[in-house]
């Protein structure tokens, strides 16, 4: 009879090679939520992309018309994420556009997506566009802008997570 690993000739017992191992190091878990709402009239697509990978966590929020055109988009990057709260200001369609973010309070689990104790909102105008996030009250104080007369509705959601 023979050993088990000579069974499969001489690599029997090598357990990756090194394409796959370096594939891996850049693996990245992704979710993307994208939300419809209404900037000065117009409809646009707010995309949200949660990223978690081995430098830490990161989002993306990005505004585009419906013709899919880029009006804003903002990285917020692991080493920016890790300040746990922050606010970045852009303009498009002659408004002023504001997101802002508050970590500092998060509780996360496997996955890319704070499970609680977050905000994210999206302010045009001092109007809260969309918001994310269990910490409402903390987002409305903090932003100062007031509810929309009708909430940003969710389209869809894409995963892509290694692991």
């Amino acid at each position: 009879m023979r050993d088990f690993p000579s069974c499969f000739g001489e690599n029997g017992v090598q357990v990756a090679d090194s394409s796959s191992s370096s594939s891996s190091k850049n693996a990245q878990n992704l979710v993307t939520c994208v939300y419809q709402c209404r900037l000065r009239g117009r409809s646009c697509l707010i995309t949200v992309s949660w990223s978690k990978n081995l430098m830490g966590q990161g989002l993306t929020v990005g505004i585009d018309d419906s013709s899919n055109h880029c009006l804003c988009k903002v990285d917020i990057k692991p080493w920016l994420f890790s300040k746990r709260r922050g606010s970045k200001s852009l303009e498009a369609y002659s408004s002023k556009i504001d997101i802002y973010w508050d970590f500092s309070s998060a509780k996360f689990g496997s996955g890319p997506q704070p499970l609680e104790g977050y905000y994210v909102g999206v302010v045009v105008d001092r109007q809260m566009v969309l918001l994310l996030g269990d910490l409402r009250k903390e987002a409305f104080k903090k932003t100062s802008a007031t509810p929309m007369p009708s909430d940003a509705v969710f389209v869809a959601k894409k995963e892509h997570i290694f692991g």
